[in-house]
């Protein structure tokens, strides 16, 4: 990780985030630094941004930070885990074997693009939150964008202020930095449900294991296993998916709540009425599970206000209003991301038991009959939820503790195999073909909280077993292979190289233009949009997305594409022009054999020229007479 980076986490993240707790007169919890402080700095960004007014944005964390400047005593909270370590060093190296290699300038002048994950959307995303408010969908000039931002508004600060290009955030910085900031997190809740220092130590580790999916050795063709079952966190924090950091924020809500019901003061309230308003924004399914958690946990707290505990007559009403407020305050964050987008909207239906038919389908077993399925699903849960069975017992009993925080902890641990089984949420792409189901994250989200209570659990086992060293090898024994296998397997993935040309013809627009400018280019699906995601120009429409239509009406995509393939088809060139304006276009990028049909006299003025790229600047009235091809 590069030293810009490195001071930017300490300067726009980790001091505000552990100044804000100082400002409310708390001992800095760490496992809420890194959460609170992205949310600080995406929330301060957005405001420079949409006011227009950059500095806002180091006034915000500079204020921020300032507490940290306070003399009290103990100022660290004493109960942070110290065996981060190892775990750590065990993530770097899974990371350095998946990810640091790719998203990176070539030798020879090209881009080493990592052909797996949504890394060109968010890197487009980022660049799109430097210029000026509000922001388009990279590879679709022109359509606003509605989407959760939280993660790329830090990336995009972290590019504005510190010159950290996206791809270097995404594939080295973002998915070491969020995996500890989880780690974390996973370890101070563990801490406030009860566990042992064992099961504080084991925690941070869980983020690196997976289900039972090594059955998948069993069939040959079978590739991928930690993608079979949907439970488990891994590939998403590879591949920097924002639910990484919206995890880690959730589950600092989770921790300031406890603390705020443990009496240790009001201000830890408030820490996670923050933390839940900023969820959403990080990952809107995350969100959605997040508020449904809550209004479960205010119904259980209810139910169980007889139950006999310490807590005063009348304290179950309190509990129940305070997991009734963050409900609605995480739902409401909800609205303007679930209203606010002008695409087709995302359908979403009962589908019992999809989930497992997908699963067999990935393993070649497609095509069973539903009876054959309902009989399915008994293995597949069991597979699904590997270890992390023995964490069902502990969870179950939190769901009737009595406290708004373990109930909220192990409802968002239990809902997500029920809401992934039952249901099927999903888009279509401009084709009409169906995407995978988005319900993946809902699995996947309780699967990674449900690993605290099985360490909790993991932890108790060892405890009374006369070889604990024996009980936790074992464990891992079964909980490593599915990572191996991802590790290994993603070693072996080479990168999609751009060739130096293109890159180089790009740079030239870039040079020669200015950030935001529109690049019409042939909308193939060979990569993406390259002037989006490498030098933030705009690209009018790309194929490589997939899910545009979450952005876009399925007839504006077609309409675009259909422009763009006149353009390129017509030899009228007052045709060709005519088209150009009316996609805002100002360059054309040309790709190895790609060509247009018109002559570009008077129409295209080259700005550079090679085999592998050409790229053009579209002249206008009174600017450009007399160039010439």
């Amino acid at each position: 990780m590069s030293v810009p980076f490195v001071l930017f986490v300490l300067l726009a993240i980790a001091a505000p985030g552990a100044g804000l707790q100082r400002w409310a007169r708390l001992r800095v919890d760490l496992a809420l630094v890194l959460p609170l402080g992205g949310a600080l700095a995406a929330l301060a960004y957005w405001l420079s941004l949409a006011s227009g007014r950059p500095w806002l944005f180091p006034l915000a964390l500079a204020t921020a930070s300032a507490g940290l400047l306070a003399r009290r005593t103990c100022p660290v909270d004493p109960g942070t885990s110290r065996s981060l370590a190892p775990a750590i060093a065990a993530l770097v190296a899974l990371l350095a074997v998946t990810q640091y290699r790719w998203n990176r300038p070539a030798p020879d002048g090209g881009f080493l693009l990592d052909p797996m994950g949504d890394q060109p959307l968010h890197a487009g995303i980022a660049w799109e939150l430097t210029l000026p408010y509000p922001p388009q969908v990279p590879g679709l000039a022109g359509i606003p964008l509605s989407y959760h931002v939280g993660a790329d508004l830090v990336r995009a600060a972290a590019l504005r202020w510190a010159g950290v290009e996206p791809y270097a955030l995404l594939n080295r910085g973002e998915p070491t930095l969020w995996a500890i900031a989880l780690m974390l997190a996973l370890a101070g809740l563990a801490r406030r449900l009860g566990g042992s220092p064992l099961a504080v130590a084991l925690a941070p580790w869980t983020v690196l294991l997976a289900d039972f999916s090594f059955v998948c050795a069993l069939v040959p063709d079978a590739r991928w296993w930690s993608d079979t079952f949907r439970s488990n966190l891994l590939i998403s924090l590879a591949f920097a998916n924002p639910v990484v950091p919206a995890l880690a924020l959730a589950l600092g809500c989770l921790i300031a709540l406890d603390r705020h019901e443990s009496g240790e003061g009001r201000a830890w309230l408030g820490l996670a009425v923050l933390q839940a308003a900023a969820v959403p924004w990080f990952k809107v399914f995350l969100g959605a599970q997040l508020a449904l958690s809550f209004a479960l946990a205010a119904l259980l707290v209810a139910w169980t206000r007889r139950s006999a505990d310490a807590s005063p007559p009348g304290a179950w009403r309190r509990r129940a209003a305070v997991a009734v407020l963050l409900a609605a305050v995480t739902g409401l964050a909800l609205v303007p991301l679930v209203l606010g987008g002008t695409g087709e909207q995302v359908e979403v239906a009962v589908a019992s038991l999809r989930m497992v038919g997908e699963s067999l389908r990935d393993v070649g077993m497609g095509g069973v009959a539903a009876g054959r399925l309902l009989l399915a699903t008994v293995p597949w849960l069991a597979i699904s939820l590997g270890l992390r069975s023995l964490g069902l017992p502990a969870a179950w009993r939190s769901l009737f503790a009595g406290k708004t925080a373990a109930a909220a902890t192990a409802a968002l641990a239990l809902s997500g195999w029920p809401l992934g089984l039952l249901f099927h949420v999903a888009a279509r792409d401009v084709e009409g073909r169906e995407l995978p189901s988005a319900t993946i994250y809902f699995v996947e989200q309780s699967g990674a909280v449900l690993w605290v209570f099985t360490a909790i659990a993991l932890a108790a086992w060892a405890a009374r077993a006369r070889r604990p060293a024996l009980v936790i090898g074992l464990a891992g024994l079964l909980s490593l292979p599915s990572t191996l296998e991802f590790a290994v397997r993603k070693a072996r993935v080479g990168p999609d190289s751009v060739p130096a040309g293109a890159v180089r013809a790009l740079a030239a627009i870039a040079r020669d233009g200015h950030p935001g400018d529109v690049v019409l280019q042939r909308p193939g699906g060979r990569y993406p949009p390259l002037p989006a995601v490498l030098f933030g120009r705009r690209v009018a429409y790309e194929r490589f997305t997939p899910y545009l239509t979450q952005f876009a009406p399925r007839e504006e995509l077609l309409r675009r594409h259909e422009r763009l393939h006149r353009f390129f088809q017509t030899s009228d060139p007052v045709e060709a022009l005519s088209i150009a304006h009316s996609l805002s276009g100002q360059y054309v990028c040309l790709y190895g054999s790609d060509r247009v049909r018109f002559d570009p006299q008077g129409i295209l003025v080259p700005i550079h020229e090679e085999r592998d790229a050409r790229a053009y600047r579209i002249a206008l009235p009174g600017r450009d007479q007399g160039s010439t091809r």
